[in-house]
């Protein structure tokens, strides 16, 4: 079975997003593992959900790397002002991190990474006249 977590850095959470991925604005990142149904919960409502120690250990990776990458995280959330070198050079630090974070939840039959993927607003390139609005009018 194929399960594809949505994951948030800048609110430390994921979501499954299996079959249909979601289009956002957010910087999200997409892990498609192979997992087997015995790695697996449901929940209420007969959704799946990851088993409750494959989520402790998920939460663990966030947290470290929320921790590790906090300056980059900090400037993504609130849109400063880097250059494009900046972005991809600490987007690649934090995939790569990521990325070797999710291989050490492998378990052979049991658990794959099959695809890691960027989405929504990851900047590459962008000047002060391209910075998000953050500001909200009071009509």
């Amino acid at each position: 079975m194929k399960l594809t977590l949505a994951i948030d850095l800048l609110e430390n959470e994921w979501n499954i997003v299996e079959p249909n991925k979601p289009v956002s604005p957010v910087p999200l990142i997409f892990a498609t593992f192979l997992i087997d149904k015995k790695r697996l919960a449901f929940d209420l409502n007969n959704q799946p959900k990851l088993a409750r120690n494959d989520e402790r250990d998920l939460k663990k990776i966030l947290k470290l790397l929320r921790t590790n990458h906090r300056e980059y995280l900090q400037a993504l959330d609130q849109d400063l002002l880097l250059s494009n070198n900046e972005h991809l050079f600490q987007q690649q630090l934090l995939v790569q991190a990521l990325l070797q974070e999710l291989r050490k939840l492998e378990a052979a039959d049991e658990l794959k990474l099959i695809r890691l993927e960027l989405t929504g607003g990851w900047p590459l390139y962008q000047t002060e006249e391209g910075l998000l609005d953050l500001s909200y009018e009071e009509d």
